[in-house]
């Protein structure tokens, strides 16, 4: 998929950012913290410009090890909106928000870091999906829910024109 121009808005969840133990955990397919560092900030700057929005929905960064939240956040292209995830409590990141919603594409789409925390606020009502994170490699896609981390995303951030389509293509059985 081409993404060409500014002003668009990607999803992100779970870098782990200088998390050795992930590599293991998610059999991510890095030697180093320091390589999947790199490569996820190239990837990332390989998609979003100055002039994008990011929505990272939660644990962008594990632990005070290696680079500062703020060292991370400057070497990052575009603007960045936080969503709290669960492992977002020493690691520099002081945002509160705990879910956001958006309006995109003729949808609503709840932003939440966990599926079940997505699930109680999409009670609410007006909701079309949720994008969420804290999953990791159990499951890309459920009804009305998408998992936007980068271990099902091959460590990019990803375009909504994107996940919709992935989405309606999961439905439609393909």
């Amino acid at each position: 998929m081409d993404y060409v121009g500014g002003n668009m808005n990607w999803f992100t969840a779970d870098l782990h950012l200088s998390h050795f133990a992930i590599i293991e955990f998610c059999h991510r397919p890095f030697w180093s913290w320091i390589e999947m560092n790199k490569v996820i900030l190239e990837r990332f700057n390989s998609r979003v410009t100055r002039d994008d929005t990011t929505y990272i929905l939660g644990d962008f960064k594990l632990t005070t090890v290696g680079h500062s939240f703020n060292e991370f956040v400057e070497a990052m292209n575009g603007r960045k909106v936080f969503i709290k995830g669960n492992h977002d409590e020493r690691n520099g990141n002081k945002t509160i928000l705990k879910y956001g919603v958006v309006e995109t594409f003729g949808k609503t789409i709840l932003l939440a870091h966990e599926p079940k925390d997505a699930e109680m606020y999409m009670q609410i009502g007006g909701i079309d999906m949720a994008f969420v994170g804290h999953v990791h490699t159990a499951w890309k896609f459920r009804d009305n829910m998408v998992n936007v981390g980068v271990d099902v995303w091959d460590f990019y951030p990803v375009h909504v024109k994107q996940i919709l389509k992935g989405y309606r293509d999961w439905r439609m059985g393909r």
